[in-house]
């Protein structure tokens, strides 16, 4: 709180910029003191508006009467110069603003745009019907979970609610209101007219109690400086993501859809109307650049421009949205379709908004250009080459375990992908890719290793990328592998936001995100920094990586320290994968002095693993286990954590946002005096895993192996120090 203080008082000393006018140019010592009081003890003005008896609030009468205001500015935002509108501008001419009104209304009703209605996300029936009846009781459904909302004194919710866990990210999504398309599709199978009444209640709640932030109000602070953050200020309703998924979620699609029905009055279409200009505007001026925010927030300005023609400003907010689009798809998204955060998540998000304009450009009769649509499917293109043998994505950054073989399989029907749906349903269908079954993303520096594409295929995400634009992890080097359709090492994931910039494995959002709840090394009990956020060049084929019949190689440097650790500690991890076999993973730490090193370890949910002689297994009695072999004279110390709270947290695992159980992780604890080399070895099986006797050796720029399985077959391996795959050989 000090230092949101100290954040704050600097900022208000700043010449004040675009979005913030004062009677000043710079703050007085009396205003900038009281300023400062009111936004950190409130944190965001209450913003109230004439809003007595807003429930009884239902015809343009009603409205004109309370919020004239809304009316006007309607008037002020329409192209009444539009023939289609003609009936419209004469009689407000007349001065009659009140029928005015009305005939706008009588206009949209009389308007075919059911292709609007068509750009409602799908959603399972019922889940729609399990929300929509909360909604009936107050209640909405957050992770699965019923929370009732309190009332304000009017009568109207509690927009600033967050949740039982007092979490920012409840009162963001409540104010998104995508959870009201449920209303519609329940009311469509049902008829039932309490579902609209419901609808019209919180339209006319929401929007009466949220007019635009006044000028000097604390939002802009974080609009005008991007070093700021909302959760700085309590800000809950008008984050820019949220009016973009109102826009382009929810609120067209929703004022079409009950067009037909007398339930939804005219005080709330009105209403509608009135604050999709502000928000349309709001979204126009001060949308994120960069970001997968910006792809929510042009998603609801492009479907606000093209649902609602009639408003002077329609085109325009259409048009412009289109623009940063195609400007953002390759800003953000590199050559090899990875979005730049680096989060299949993320991916996802940005690429669903990114498709979405199209859609919507297309089904408005509008014209979208190919190499627009060639970006999209190389977006595709990643989640396709990227995902499990089981149909799931990648945990990595802030994602979850989600099944991408839905989405993957519309998308090869749109792109004509036979290769895609022969990867997703394991050969089942399509036709098998002209590539190797391992890839690497080059500019996101993912390596991708495996087998082939069966669905008992050896599978593993080697992380040697940038640190993300957003929703890092602090991950770099990471491995996860799965083998025989089992997860075996895993990334930990992300389970919640709450304390979002948290990298304190104390605090729950914390210890997802930091390098505790991944498989890399932590130096003198710390882990990594923050790294470069992207990368100007990519990797470079058969210089940091190769990909070969028999075997894969990749190698990584992580060299921005750690947390609070002084000196030089840079660790750089290569990756040999022998098709059909094993992974080699050689780690070396540079060091200028004695260090304790953790080598971490974090096995599946599901995994029962024993210890014998440093070696760690997994011994299920059913389906796949792993072996790691610790390789060479390394005087390790090896345990196992498992759902560890103090004194930091270790041992947890989430696969889905809001959920965490723990999980086995084998913790390697040794000291070194000087920069050091040490190898694993990781044997999947399916059943027992065999022993292997290994040795390995140095000489030169050389690590030697010899590994003999208990089969009789021996492989020796060179590993280059200076990484150059051309060093690496393999023989069997």
């Amino acid at each position: 709180m000090m230092n949101f203080k100290k954040v704050l008082i600097r900022s208000m000393k700043m010449e004040l910029k675009k979005g913030i006018e004062l009677e000043s140019a710079f703050l007085t010592r009396n205003s900038c003191l009281m300023f400062c009081l009111i936004l950190f003890f409130g944190c965001v003005n209450e913003r109230t508006s004439n809003s007595d008896n807003w429930q009884s609030i239902s015809s343009v009468d009603d409205l004109w009467k309370h919020h004239p205001n809304q009316i006007r500015s309607l008037f002020e935002a329409i192209d009444l110069q539009q023939p289609a509108l003609e009936s419209v501008a004469t009689v407000l001419a007349k001065g009659d603003t009140v029928s005015a009104a009305e005939e706008l209304l009588k206009y949209y009703r009389k308007t075919d745009r059911n292709w609007v209605v068509t750009t409602l996300d799908a959603v399972p029936y019922a889940e729609s019907l399990r929300t929509a009846n909360a909604l009936l009781a107050d209640t909405v459904i957050r992770h699965g979970n019923p929370v009732k909302i309190p009332f304000k004194p009017d009568g109207g919710w509690d927009w600033n609610y967050t949740g039982p866990d007092k979490d920012d990210e409840f009162g963001y999504s409540l104010n998104g209101l995508r959870y009201l398309s449920s209303l519609f599709q329940v009311w469509k199978k049902t008829e039932t007219i309490e579902y609209i009444e419901v609808y019209d209640r919180l339209i006319k709640d929401w929007v009466i109690h949220h007019p635009l932030p006044a000028r000097d109000d604390s939002i802009y602070l974080v609009l005008n400086n991007q070093s700021l953050d909302y959760r700085d200020i309590g800000e809950l309703g008008w984050r820019t993501i949220q009016a973009g998924q109102r826009l382009g979620a929810v609120w067209p699609q929703t004022f079409y859809a009950f067009q037909t029905e007398d339930t939804f009055s005219p005080a709330a279409r009105l209403l509608m109307l009135s604050s999709t200009n502000i928000q349309a505007e709001f979204l126009t001026k001060y949308h994120k650049n960069g970001h997968n925010w910006t792809t929510m927030e042009m998603n609801g300005l492009a479907l606000a421009g093209l649902s609602f023609p009639e408003f002077k400003r329609g085109n325009h907010w259409a048009n412009y949205a289109l623009e940063v689009m195609a400007n953002e798809i390759n800003r953000q998204v590199y050559p090899d379709g990875v979005q730049s955060e680096i989060s299949t998540k993320t991916q996802w998000v940005a690429l669903r908004r990114f498709e979405s304009v199209a859609d919507n450009f297309q089904k408005a009769n509008r014209k979208i250009s190919e190499a627009y649509l060639k970006r999209v499917e190389e977006m595709y293109q990643y989640m396709a080459y990227s995902i499990r043998p089981d149909g799931h994505q990648p945990l990595n950054n802030d994602s979850d375990r989600d099944d991408l073989r839905e989405i993957v399989l519309k998308a090869a029907a749109r792109f004509d992908r036979p290769d895609w749906n022969y990867i997703v349903t394991n050969g089942k269908m399509g036709n098998k890719p002209e590539i190797d079954p391992s890839v690497t993303f080059p500019w996101a520096g993912i390596h991708i290793m495996r087998n082939g594409w069966y669905e008992k295929a050896h599978w593993s995400f080697f992380d040697a990328g940038p640190y993300g634009t957003g929703h890092q992890h602090r991950d770099k080097l990471h491995l996860s592998v799965m083998a025989f359709g089992k997860d075996l090492l895993v990334d930990g994931g992300r389970y919640t936001h709450k304390d979002y910039f948290s990298f304190d494995p104390t605090m729950w959002r914390g210890y997802f995100r930091s390098s505790f709840s991944h498989n890399v090394i932590l130096v003198d009990g710390k882990g990594q920094n923050g790294g470069l956020t992207r990368t100007d060049t990519p990797l470079v084929e058969n210089q940091d990586y190769s990909h070969h019949p028999l075997y894969d190689f990749a190698h990584g440097t992580f060299s921005d320290g750690y947390e609070g650790v002084e000196g030089k500690a840079t660790h750089t991890r290569s990756v040999l994968y022998l098709r059909d076999k094993y992974w080699v993973v050689m780690d070396q730490l540079e060091t200028d002095r004695l260090r304790e090193l953790q080598v971490l370890w974090h096995f599946a949910p599901d995994n029962e693993i024993m210890i014998k002689d440093t070696e760690a297994v997994s011994t299920n009695a059913k389906g796949a286990n792993l072996r790691i072999v610790p390789v060479g004279n390394m005087k390790w110390k090896s345990e196992i954590v498992k759902g560890q709270e103090k004194p930091f947290i270790q041992g947890w695992y989430s696969e889905v946002f809001g959920e965490k159980e723990p999980n086995p992780t084998v913790v390697y604890t040794a000291d070194i005096a000087k920069s050091s080399i040490f190898v694993w070895l990781l044997v999947p099986a399916e059943g027992e895993v065999p022993t292997a006797d290994t040795q390995m050796k140095q000489t030169g720029n050389l690590v030697k192996l010899t590994i003999k399985e208990n089969n009789g077959s021996t492989t020796n391996i060179a590993l280059p120090l200076n990484n150059n795959p051309s060093g690496v050989k393999v023989k069997f």
